[in-house]
């Protein structure tokens, strides 16, 4: 072989492997600077690759870091289990990830002028534009203006990324849905491996299941509240026919990994909201009319009010404590004579009552539930986990807290939000003759049929680790409603 035949089969090479050798020797230098800042002790070198990448992905590809803060988000810990002196808590790293791709997307849609139209006026969006907006208001009128201004901009940087980014991404390619929910069930997944393993080496599983999820989840009933969000994400995922094999695959051992977490979460609420979740699900796919199910709850209320008596005091028999036997376990659900969770709840729901009574308009300002309840506190509600100082955390409720933190419309905003996300997502789902886009709605919708009846007992809107797929699910909801309208409009001038 001459020479020049050598080095002509050089250059063929590095012009054919150009981008793999750049990688390559920007990977051997990263290595040595790195060699040579531990040397010497400076140890926060090896990070700046991830900040750099980060950053990367903020201008060029938010789309991917959005996915990736979906994964990050179930292993993200309180700010204060690293600096305990800190007076906030900030959830570490998701939130600082969801406040960056806020910033860049705000700038993006006022640099570029641009933003789907039919995405900000689809009735879901409008009802979520109202929502920040009373929430805005209260601020303004709060016993303690700081706490509540911070609760609105933690409901800015949940809500813009999980909804206003997503829905314009996945109005643009339905499959992003599906990506966006299989990155989050996936970090999900890790952390209730790592919790089931735990679980193997304390044994007493029902004892440790309130706090063996921590650090990443701070409660067994917001652990319980994912997981049961997530098996009907990744069921409905089973059977969508634009995933391959082993993407079903894949959805299907995700569900048993939601499945055997949900059991060992031991959350009462997380079971209940599952069932009612598969109730919903049975009465849509044999096309039951809403007229029907009115009907049968109208009925239902009635009867509960004629035997309202007669049921509280079948109710305050019932002894039943928390148990490591399943049946036992849900029979305490109604236990409110010796129970002190659930004892507790009706402590906190009826302090919220009362501070709506006191300040029905405007509330006491949103975030503000935990300062405020504690002179609000009955006696004969109170149990061996009460606090005198009432500093036990929220209201245990998605409609009860906006009502003594916000007033009367705070709760309207919130029902209104419900029905209108429901009305769309239900009727996409009986309309729509795409088998994919039926399937994503549906699993959408019950999904968040198992948050918002666990809304009933729990509120958990202000951490990242539900806000994230919650409003995700409605971001899903409204990007295929506008999709299917535009296609359908395609279709019309097609045929004109």
């Amino acid at each position: 072989m001459t020479l020049q035949h050598f080095l002509y089969k050089v250059r063929v090479f590095l012009k054919k492997e150009r981008h793999q050798l750049i990688i390559g020797l920007i990977s051997l230098f990263f290595l040595v600077f790195c060699a040579f800042f531990i040397k010497h002790e400076i140890l926060w070198f090896p990070y700046s690759v991830a900040i750099v990448f980060i950053v990367y992905l903020l201008f060029f590809r938010i789309d991917v870091l959005l996915y990736l803060t979906a994964f990050i988000v179930p292993f993200s810990i309180d700010i204060k289990e690293f600096i305990p002196e800190i007076d906030f808590g900030l959830s570490f790293p998701g939130e600082i990830l969801l406040v960056a791709i806020t910033f860049i997307f705000i700038a993006r849609v006022l640099y570029e002028n641009h933003y789907t139209l039919a995405i900000a006026k689809h009735p879901v969006a409008a009802a979520i534009i109202f929502y920040l907006f009373w929430i805005f208001i209260t601020s303004i009128t709060s016993v303690l203006p700081w706490v509540s201004f911070k609760f609105l901009l933690s409901k800015l940087w949940f809500i813009i990324p999980s909804f206003f980014l997503l829905a314009q991404l996945v109005n643009k390619d339905i499959k992003r849905s599906v990506t966006f929910f299989l990155s989050y069930a996936l970090g999900l997944a890790v952390i209730v491996l790592m919790t089931s393993y735990k679980h193997m080496q304390m044994g007493d599983v029902e004892k440790v299941s309130h706090w063996i999820m921590s650090p990443y989840y701070n409660d067994h009933t917001a652990y319980g509240a994912v997981l049961a969000f997530f098996v009907c994400i990744t069921a409905g995922m089973m059977f969508l026919p634009a995933l391959t094999k082993k993407q079903r695959f894949l959805s299907s051992i995700l569900m048993i990994i939601m499945l055997i977490g949900l059991f060992l979460s031991f959350s009462r609420a997380a079971w209940l909201s599952l069932i009612v979740a598969v109730g919903v699900g049975m009465l849509l796919f044999f096309k039951v009319k809403i007229k029907t199910v009115l009907i049968a709850f109208a009925t239902m209320l009635v009867l509960l009010f004629t035997f309202q008596s007669l049921l509280l005091h079948q109710i305050n028999k019932n002894e039943q404590e928390s148990s490591t036997d399943f049946y036992e376990h849900i029979q305490s659900i109604t236990n409110i004579s010796s129970d002190a969770s659930n004892v507790e709840r009706i402590n906190r729901w009826s302090s919220a009552v009362s501070m709506f009574k006191e300040r029905p308009v405007f509330g006491f300002g949103p975030g503000t539930y935990q300062f405020q309840y504690a002179p609000f506190q009955r006696s004969k509600y109170r149990t061996i986990i009460t606090t005198n100082s009432g500093d036990g955390g929220n209201a245990h409720s998605e409609y009860l807290g906006p009502l003594s933190e916000s007033g009367i419309l705070g709760t309207l905003s919130v029902i209104f939000l419900v029905i209108t996300v429901f009305y769309s997502g239900i009727n996409i789902y009986r309309k729509e003759k795409d088998k994919n886009i039926r399937i994503i709605s549906l699993m959408c919708v019950l999904a968040l049929t198992t948050y918002y009846t666990h809304g009933f007992l729990n509120n958990f809107l202000d951490t990242d680790k539900l806000a994230v797929p919650v409003f995700g699910a409605m971001a899903v909801i409204v990007a295929l409603d506008v999709y299917r309208k535009n296609q359908s409009n395609i279709s019309s001038n097609d045929e004109k």
